[in-house]
């Protein structure tokens, strides 16, 4: 069964997909770029070249373009490790969640980067 239906749009269509039944995982940024697009004001359409690690297949290197906002992008860069969820039937198709080592949070009305220990 593919991720994607006839209508509606792709990028809602594959994160609706990846929230149900993706897979949470692990990529390096080989390399990342902004395209020029934007999307109301804040988030801006980067394309991501990424080491993937796929469980008891090795590494999968996977190009993909996202819109993100600054805070999602908050120290990603090349070399840097990054969250991704992925579909176990086809990696390619990925969003990159953040850094592996922040998350963002709402604090007293504030959006804030907050440094976490996960990082393996």
């Amino acid at each position: 069964m593919g991720l994607f239906g006839k209508k509606g749009d792709p990028e809602k269509e594959l994160a609706k997909a990846l929230a149900s039944r993706g897979v949470q995982g692990r990529a390096t940024v080989v390399s990342m770029r902004g395209t020029g697009n934007e999307r109301d004001g804040v988030a801006k359409e980067i394309e991501f070249v990424l080491d993937l690690e796929v469980p008891d297949q090795g590494t999968e290197r996977v190009t993909t373009s996202q819109y993100m906002n600054r805070f999602t992008l908050h120290k990603l860069a090349p070399g840097e490790p990054a969250r991704v969820l992925y579909d176990r039937e086809d990696p390619a198709k990925l969003l990159v969640e953040g850094h592996a080592r922040y998350r963002t949070d709402v604090v007293g009305g504030d959006i804030v980067v907050i440094e976490v220990e996960d990082v393996r």
